[in-house]
């Protein structure tokens, strides 16, 4: 399924003429093919799953190999439902996390690939001994890193035979956000079976968590369980970089020579994961599970060892560590937000992804040594969200009541042809012409709007419609 993103025009964009691909939003439109499936293999029931992912990429672009953003959602690597009871949000633990969907539409815009992905799911976080618990999270996290190395040779796979999402093979980032973090971290540095032979990783009997001498852990034994039975064998599954969004790493003696720089922002009052380290504890409960690193212990262990040099000398000066920026005062995933979040709310997560494309953008590319392009910029401002619309037959207003000046129109089966908003004394105060075929359009309206409760009328190709909106200046 193909959905296409439209964004809003504006005028004050319109000085700035040329923007740099890769830094700049230079594109306005995005293309977002969803349930695209990458693998087969069997969950920690032993269930057949199909794993899949969707992928946003920008419209025009004519690049024939286009570096990749592979982002992976929050979630404990639990089911969504049990997520979403554990956190007390939703949705949580699907593609559709509401932080990952707009990072990835935003690296869109700036042209590259994004995708939005899932792993395996499910473990026991009820297990009744601490020992259970850190057991099945290491197994959780171990069937997702598979999963993550099974989904990076797909796409060499499809680089090397169809091309059909034309990405450079060479240029390849995975991360995500707090347990999607976790994914693209253990990708880049697990990857040695004597790693695992540590008293942390074990049983009080001595037995491993996580055995890779036994074929049912994978394909094979040894080395290749890492790669697990995700099919495409005989690709690489290597990445070039991580964007890690509040993960953290299971142990720093995991860390060696890879070379496989990791670009961090992580809240410092993360209650979730430690920002420096800490156990982790379950989601219901706060029940203990396994001590693990985060962003800032895991980036000091990185230059150590050498793995950040890619990032000098021009970003030598981040603080505390080049590559890791810390989002003081803040606490798990505050660029996420929800069915329950409140249009305040929303609008803070939106500077927080703002900032984390700000901050990840000028140093992935300069890890993946991209080519300096200049491109028409494009006035474009905002996405529209596809995923709030009402069911067919109802028009979604929303926010309403709104803080802020904008507001979202969005109908599921009906084109929108123009839009006015008045007075409920009848003065026309803005008015606005959506792209042909667009059926979500969000309106940027005048800055100097007065508060009160106003009527949108919608002209469509069915008929002119009427609709409350109620604005609450801050």
């Amino acid at each position: 399924m193909r959905i296409l993103i439209t964004t809003l025009l504006v005028s004050s964009l319109c000085a700035q003429t040329t923007g740099r691909r890769f830094i700049d939003p230079v594109f306005s439109q995005v293309r977002v093919t969803k349930d695209i499936a990458y693998s087969q293999n069997a969950d920690f029931t032993q269930a057949p799953v199909t794993l899949k992912f969707d992928l946003y990429e920008p419209v025009g672009d004519t690049m024939a190999r286009r570096p990749v953003v592979i982002l992976i959602h929050a979630g404990s690597f639990l089911q969504p439902s049990i997520a979403s009871a554990g956190f007390g949000r939703s949705p949580i633990g699907t593609r559709e996390d509401s932080g990952i969907v707009a990072l990835c539409v935003e690296f869109a815009r700036r042209g590259y690939v994004a995708i939005s992905a899932t792993h395996r799911l499910g473990w026991n976080p009820q297990a009744t001994t601490q020992e259970a618990r850190a057991q099945g999270i290491i197994q959780a996290v171990w069937r997702a890193m598979q999963d993550g190395r099974a989904l990076v040779r797909f796409l060499r796979k499809d680089a090397a035979t169809t091309n059909l999402y034309r990405i450079d093979p060479d240029r390849i980032a995975m991360g995500g956000s707090s347990s999607g973090a976790y994914v693209g971290i253990h990708v880049a540095y697990l990857n040695r079976p004597e790693e695992l032979d540590n008293p942390k990783f074990k049983t009080a009997q001595g037995n491993p968590f996580v055995d890779t001498t036994t074929a049912d852990m994978g394909r094979g034994n040894g080395p290749n369980a890492f790669e697990g039975g995700g099919g495409h064998y005989g690709y690489s599954s290597a990445i070039q970089a991580v964007i890690n969004l509040g993960g953290a790493i299971g142990d720093t003696s995991f860390i060696q020579n890879e070379n496989i720089p990791v670009i961090s922002l992580h809240g410092v009052q993360d209650p979730t994961t430690p920002y420096i380290d800490g156990v982790v504890v379950t989601a219901v409960g706060n029940l203990p599970i396994i001590e693990v690193f985060g962003s800032y212990k895991f980036t000091e262990e990185l230059i150590a060892r050498g793995n950040q040099t890619a990032l000098f000398p021009d970003f030598s000066g981040d603080q505390p560590f080049p590559g890791l920026y810390p989002f003081y005062g803040a606490e798990f995933e505050p660029f996420g937000w929800y069915s329950n979040s409140t249009a305040a709310k929303k609008a803070q997560a939106r500077t927080y992804v703002d900032t984390i494309v700000r901050f990840v953008g000028p140093r992935l590319f300069k890890v993946f040594g991209l080519p300096n392009l200049t491109m028409q910029l494009q006035p474009t401002v905002e996405v529209v969200s596809l995923e709030a619309a009402e069911p067919l037959g109802a028009f979604a207003i929303y926010p309403s009541p709104a803080s802020e000046p904008w507001v979202t129109v969005s109908h599921p089966g009906l084109s929108l042809k123009h839009l006015e908003l008045y007075t409920p004394a009848g003065q026309k105060v803005a008015e606005a012409t959506p792209p042909p075929h667009t059926s979500t359009y969000l309106w940027s309206l005048p800055e100097t709007l007065s508060q009160g409760l106003y009527l949108l009328r919608i002209h469509t190709e069915k008929g002119t419609f009427t609709q409350r909106w109620a604005y609450l200046r801050p």
